[in-house]
């Protein structure tokens, strides 16, 4: 699985409002949370389908083929989507001066608490080994946080 790609790229090149104050924090926002979002989703499906021993209380041989493990992943690339079509959509609207700050905000409230799922679904489904500082998945608790601080 792949993460779409977000053309964040563009955001510099919409003017005002959106290249300073609350405009820039809220675009800003809104493809940061997105852009995590699809990093957890291609992370937790790495991380998954690199699993070769069998799970505690697994379905299946491998983590990569157990039904619950597949359902958590769909529910992942789902928020993804969702994620990098909202960021798509105010990026879009942005440009053809459709957006407004409140409008990007509203979609940046939105996506937090889907970025907040995601990575708590990436903890639950890799299990306790997952917090282990060798596998270097705690950044993306301090992403989620410092986006929630922003």
């Amino acid at each position: 699985m792949s993460a779409p790609t977000l053309p964040s790229d563009r955001a510099a090149d919409l003017g005002a409002p959106w290249n300073d104050g609350a405009g820039a924090r809220a675009l800003g926002l809104v493809l940061d949370l997105a852009a995590l979002i699809a990093e957890v989703t291609e992370t937790g499906a790495a991380q998954t389908a690199a699993r070769t021993r069998r799970q505690q209380h697994g379905n299946s041989e491998r983590a990569a083929d157990d039904p619950q493990f597949l359902r958590v992943l769909a529910d992942s690339a789902a928020r993804s989507a969702v994620a990098s079509a909202a960021a798509e959509s105010v990026l879009r609207r942005a440009a053809s001066g459709e957006a407004s700050v409140a409008d990007a905000e509203a979609v940046a409230a939105g996506l937090l608490p889907l970025a907040g799922d995601a990575v708590r679904a990436l903890f639950e489904t890799l299990g306790a080994s997952a917090t282990l500082s060798e596998h270097g998945l705690h950044h993306f608790w301090t992403r989620l946080h410092d986006l929630e601080a922003r």
